[in-house]
C-alpha cells in the first residue's frame, strides 16, 4: 500500500514538474504578449488560421453543424452544382458555389475550378454580350473572394492574372469586354485609375504572385517557373498592342513599348530552377556556350591533334554499309540501313569523354585533369541544353526583339498609318485607303531593315498578313491586284508575303512580280479579243 501512494505522489509531482514546460511552449499570444514558444513558432511560419487568410464565422458554423461529414456534404454539393450548370440554372449554381466556399474555403481547388466555370463555361452559354461579362466578372470576383481566404496564395493569384488578362482581353468580345471591364466600378479601384485597363490590372496580379513567392516564401508549387515567372512583361506587352489596336499611338504608345522591354529583359536576368534542379538565366546562353567552346579548348590542348586524329580512326574503322549510310542515307531507309546510320554517327563523334578516355590511356598523368575537363562540359552543354529549351517555351529572342522593333518611330507611325488607311475604307474611300497602306507597308520596311535577325515568317510576320488581306481588299475595289506594276512597285512587304503566304492566295502575284523583276517574260493574263459591233450584227 505504501508502494502505490509513493507512486501517486511520484505521478502528481511529474504532473506538476511537466505543467511549467507546458504553460511556456503552449501559452496563446495576444496583442500584448507574444505567447509561448509555441505560438511563437506558428507566427514565424504564418501557420496560424489568421495568416492563411479571412476568418468567416459563418463558415466555421457551417462546417460545426455538418457533424463532421462535412465531406459528404461537399460531394452532393458538387453534384448540385454541375446539375445546375447542365440544366442552366444559373441563380441556384452561383448559390450552390457559395455554399461550397463556404464549406471548403482553404480548398484552392474549390476556386479555381467554379471560377473557370463562371468565366469560361458559364459564360459562353449566353447570347447577350453583357450576360455573358456578367459571369466572366462573377469568375474574377470569386477568385478576389478566394484570396480574401487564402491570403497571398500565388496560384489564386496566377489564376487572377490570367482571368483578368486572357478571359476579358482575348476572347472574341474583347473589345467590348475591355471596354466594360473599364467602367465597372466592382473591378475597378478609385485609389489606381491607371488599374482600369484589364492588362494593367492583370500585370499586377501577377506581380503579387511573384511577390507571394519571393518576399513571402509561399512555394511555386507545380507551375512552370518559365511561363510564371514572364507573367508581367507578357501582359505589359499585350497592353502596348492592344491600345495601339484602339488608336493610341506616339508617346504612349512608345512607353508602354519601352516598358514591356524593359520587364522581358528583367525577366531574363532572373533566375529560375531548371528541370534538373539547379539555377538558370535566359541571358546566359551565350555565356555558357563559351563556356563550352572554352572548356573543350583546354581539353584539346592536353594532346593536340588526338581529336582529329580519333576522327580519322573512326570513320576508317566504318563498315561498307556504315560508310554507304552516313554518305547517302535514302529519303525511306530500310530499318538495316537506319541501323547502319546510327551505328555511323555514333562511331564517329568524337565527344569529350572518349577524347578524355584515350588521353588516360596514352597520358595517364594528364588523365585526371582530362576527365575533370570533361565533366565540366557535360554540365555546362547541360545548362546550355535547358537555356535553349526553356528560351523556346518562353520565344524569348522573339519577344525581345519585337519590344525593340515596336519602340522605333518607323513602327509607329506604320502602326497609325494603317489604322487611317482602314478608317479611310470604311469611309468608302478607298483612293485615299491605298495610299495610307503604301505608306504604312513603307514605314514597316524601313523598321524591319533595323533588325535582321527577325525572321520574315515570325509572328510579326504573321501579323503584318493581316494587314496586306486588308490591303488586297481595297485593291480589289479599285480593280486592281497586287502583282499590278503600278501597285507592285509601291508595295514594299513582298518578302512578308513570301514567306507567310500559307495557302499561295498570292503565289501567281509573286511570281510575276519576281519574272517582271528579273526582266523574264510575266504571263499576262488572257484578254478576251475585242469584237467589232457591226459584226455582231445578224446577217440580213
Amino acid at each position: 500500500m505504501n508502494s502505490s501512494f509513493y507512486r501517486k505522489v511520484a505521478y502528481a509531482v511529474a504532473l506538476v514538474v511537466l505543467l511549467f514546460p507546458m504553460l511556456w511552449l503552449g501559452e496563446p499570444s495576444t496583442r500584448e504578449d507574444e505567447g509561448g514558444r509555441l505560438a511563437q513558432l506558428r507566427t514565424t511560419a504564418r501557420l496560424g488560421q489568421a495568416d492563411i487568410g479571412t476568418i468567416d464565422p459563418a463558415s466555421e458554423t457551417i462546417r460545426l453543424v455538418t457533424l463532421g461529414l462535412r465531406g459528404p456534404a461537399v460531394s452532393m454539393l458538387w453534384s448540385k452544382a454541375n446539375e445546375f450548370k447542365k440544366t442552366e440554372d444559373w441563380t441556384n449554381f452561383q448559390s450552390t458555389l457559395e455554399q461550397l466556399a463556404r464549406l471548403q474555403p482553404y480548398f484552392i481547388k474549390v476556386w479555381e475550378y467554379q471560377a473557370w466555370n463562371l468565366s469560361y463555361n458559364v459564360s459562353v452559354e449566353l447570347d447577350a454580350v453583357r450576360d455573358r461579362f456578367y459571369y466572366v466578372k462573377q469568375g474574377i470576383q470569386y477568385l478576389m473572394e478566394g484570396i480574401e481566404y487564402n491570403r497571398d496564395n500565388p496560384t489564386l493569384l496566377d489564376d487572377l492574372g490570367w482571368f483578368t488578362g486572357n478571359k476579358v482581353g482575348r476572347a472574341d468580345e474583347h473589345e467590348l469586354y475591355r471596354k466594360m471591364y473599364r467602367l465597372d466600378d466592382d473591378l475597378n479601384s478609385d485609389d489606381e485609375p491607371e488599374l482600369r485597363d484589364n492588362w494593367l490590372a492583370s500585370k499586377r496580379w501577377y506581380e503579387l504572385a511573384i511577390e507571394a513567392i519571393d518576399v513571402k516564401g509561399h512555394p511555386l508549387g507545380t507551375k512552370n517557373p518559365t511561363t510564371f515567372f514572364d507573367s508581367p512583361a507578357r501582359s505589359q506587352i499585350s497592353h502596348a498592342d492592344a491600345i495601339e489596336s484602339e488608336g493610341v499611338f506616339g508617346t504612349r504608345a512608345r512607353e508602354a513599348w519601352r516598358e514591356g522591354a524593359r520587364l522581358w529583359r528583367e525577366y531574363g536576368t532572373r533566375e529560375m530552377k531548371s528541370t534538373e534542379d539547379f539555377l538558370i538565366r535566359l541571358v546566359d546562353d551565350k555565356k555558357w556556350q563559351q563556356e563550352v567552346d572554352d572548356l573543350k579548348q583546354q581539353l584539346n590542348e592536353l594532346s593536340p591533334g588526338l581529336k582529329e586524329k580519333m576522327e580519322q580512326q573512326a570513320k576508317a574503322g566504318l563498315t561498307p554499309e556504315q560508310q554507304e549510310a552516313l554518305n547517302a542515307l535514302p529519303p525511306s531507309p530500310t530499318s538495316q540501313q537506319a541501323e547502319a546510320y546510327t551505328q555511323a554517327s555514333e562511331a564517329i563523334n568524337i565527344t569529350p569523354d572518349k577524347i578524355a578516355d584515350r588521353i588516360a590511356q596514352e597520358l595517364p598523368e594528364k588523365a585526371a585533369e582530362a576527365r575533370r575537363l570533361a565533366a565540366r562540359i557535360h554540365e555546362a552543354e547541360r545548362r546550355v541544353a535547358l537555356i535553349d529549351s526553356n528560351r523556346d517555351v518562353a520565344n524569348y529572342e522573339y519577344w525581345r526583339i519585337r519590344c525593340d522593333l515596336e519602340q522605333t518611330p518607323e513602327a509607329l507611325k506604320a502602326h497609325e498609318l494603317a489604322r487611317d488607311a482602314k478608317h479611310q475604307f470604311d469611309e468608302a474611300n478607298p483612293e485615299g485607303a491605298k495610299d495610307l497602306y503604301e505608306k504604312s507597308f513603307q514605314q514597316w520596311a524601313k523598321a524591319l531593315e533595323q533588325f535582321p535577325e527577325l525572321p520574315a515568317d515570325s509572328a510579326t510576320g504573321s501579323d503584318l498578313m493581316d494587314v496586306v488581306e486588308e490591303y488586297v481588299k481595297v485593291l480589289e475595289q479599285l480593280d486592281l491586284r497586287l502583282s499590278d506594276e503600278a501597285v507592285a512597285d509601291k508595295f514594299a512587304l513582298w518578302n512578308i508575303v513570301e514567306a507567310n503566304d500559307q495557302q499561295r492566295k498570292y503565289a501567281e502575284d509573286l511570281e510575276r512580280y519576281k519574272g517582271r523583276k528579273s526582266g523574264k517574260p510575266v504571263d499576262q493574263p488572257q484578254q478576251p479579243p475585242l469584237v467589232n459591233p457591226a459584226d455582231a450584227l445578224p446577217q440580213q
